[in-house]
């Protein structure tokens, strides 16, 4: 079990595509892979050599979900996304799922 945030913010394609193109150029960035119709995005830090990953992230239509696993701080190993997020304007707004 992990902390478990949504970001929902109206990405367009072009958006979505670069973001996609962060996420496999992170260092951290570990594996996509598709379970029950969705794309997971995993994180792994260095050292962690556990089964769960760091971070997963799934694209959802109105935005994306961020579960962290070694964090409450959504933003937490998440800097290129906020920034990129913030440089672009892109409005949004963080669902906290532990509230």
């Amino acid at each position: 079990m992990g902390f478990e945030y949504k970001i929902t913010a109206k990405f367009t394609e072009k958006q979505i595509i670069k973001i996609q193109y962060l996420f496999e150029n992170d260092k951290t960035f570990d594996k996509k892979y598709e379970f029950n119709n969705k794309t997971f995005w995993d994180f792994r830090q260095p050292g962690n050599n556990g089964t769960m990953p760091n971070i997963s992230i799934i694209f959802e239509n109105d935005g994306m979900y961020i579960c962290q696993y070694s964090s409450s701080y959504v933003w937490k190993d998440l800097d290129l996304l906020k920034t990129y997020i913030e440089n672009e304007n892109i409005e949004y707004e963080i669902i906290d799922y532990q509230d």
